[in-house]
């Protein structure tokens, strides 16, 4: 096959990345790729009525990175860091591709914080950062301090910080997935979610790991837009010689037919639901995602993340992304609010 390209912009990486979680899913067992059907191919579903979508999602934003020194003199990470949560309605639908969406203002959560990282002495009980609160006109921006314990690097203290966003977007999600009339989609793997409603799916834009086999992988590029693979079936991992849950079951999907120019895998996801429902309903699930989310993919005119980010996500990351605030603006005033009591300190 000639070189293809991925359709993403180059600055936002590519859907596509190697097996990151390959030791994680031999501990697990291989998939079954035969629990819906016995016959790898092409699921083509015929949806009668497409249910209205609640689609979860966040961005998070680093403001400034900071150093401290311990009591013991090592030196200590910090990061100030903000991020947002909401969650987009889409539907009812039609028989015209689009659909109204609407922003669930009331559900969106803004958070900022101060993660601590520590060693030594600074890493005792006892020995606490402060909260940072910054004047920001008629408003303030209230930093809560958080120690990460056993994190040592900068980097340790952004992944905390994107964590911190997952987590949301699970409490989130948990509570929309109540209701059962909707289908109630979340960016990423379902494995943060502690009790979802039995109408998650979880929708993975960037492919980390495929879990199916070099065989089952050949099916990938032959599917048209709207069309699934079965479903298999991933193993919980083991802890302590048993099964920690049920596992869950997965689907590739193609979300759009691109130009030749793309490779054909460029407009594939990988989507999942709980191991725990009933296989007939798990499938419905998927059948629901082939039929809604090609009315929903982007355009790459408009979006650099097409067609796997999907349109009324979109908007709801430009929402999200305005309540965080001007970066430039903030930043200023973490540098005011801290050189203050320092200024005050020299000239005492």
């Amino acid at each position: 096959m000639p070189v293809r390209l991925l359709p993403w912009q180059p600055e936002y990486g590519t859907a596509m990345q190697f097996d990151a979680d390959a030791e994680a899913v031999a501990e697990a067992g291989p998939p079954d790729t035969t629990v819906e059907r016995g016959v790898w191919a092409p699921v083509t579903p015929e949806v009668r009525a497409l249910p209205p979508v609640l689609i979860v999602d966040g961005v998070r934003r680093a403001e400034a990175h900071a150093m401290d020194d311990a009591p013991d003199g090592t030196p200590v990470f910090g990061l100030f860091g903000s991020f947002a949560v909401g969650a987009v309605r889409a539907g009812p639908f039609g028989a015209a591709s689009g659909a109204p969406a609407r922003i669930l203002e009331e559900r969106i959560r803004v958070e900022r914080r101060y993660f601590h990282s520590g060693s030594g002495a600074d890493a005792v009980d006892g020995v606490a950062p402060p909260d940072l609160e910054v004047a920001a006109g008629r408003a303030r921006l209230a930093f809560r301090a958080e120690r990460v314990r056993r994190a040592s690097t900068a980097n340790a203290l952004v992944a905390r910080l994107n964590q911190s966003m997952l987590d949301e977007e699970a409490k989130l999600a948990e509570e929309l997935s109540r209701d059962e009339s909707a289908l109630t989609l979340v960016d990423g793997p379902l494995r943060s979610l502690r009790s979802p409603g039995r109408r998650v799916v979880g929708y993975i834009k960037r492919i980390q790991q495929w879990y199916v086999g070099r065989a089952e992988l050949e099916l990938l590029p032959t599917l048209r837009a709207g069309e699934r693979t079965p479903l298999f079936h991933v193993p919980a991992l083991e802890v302590n010689g048993s099964a920690a849950g049920d596992g869950r079951f997965s689907w590739f999907l193609r979300v759009a037919d691109l130009d030749v120019h793309f490779h054909p895998l460029g407009g594939v996801m990988r989507l999942e639901t709980s191991g725990a429902l009933p296989l007939a309903d798990a499938a419905r699930l998927a059948d629901e995602t082939a039929a809604l989310l090609p009315r929903l993919a982007s355009s790459p005119a408009r979006d650099p993340r097409a067609p796997h980010n999907l349109t009324p996500v979109a908007a709801l990351e430009a929402r999200l992304t305005h309540l965080l605030g001007d970066r430039l603006l903030i930043r200023r005033l973490l540098t005011q609010a801290i050189a203050r009591p320092v200024r005050e300190e020299v000239f005492r």
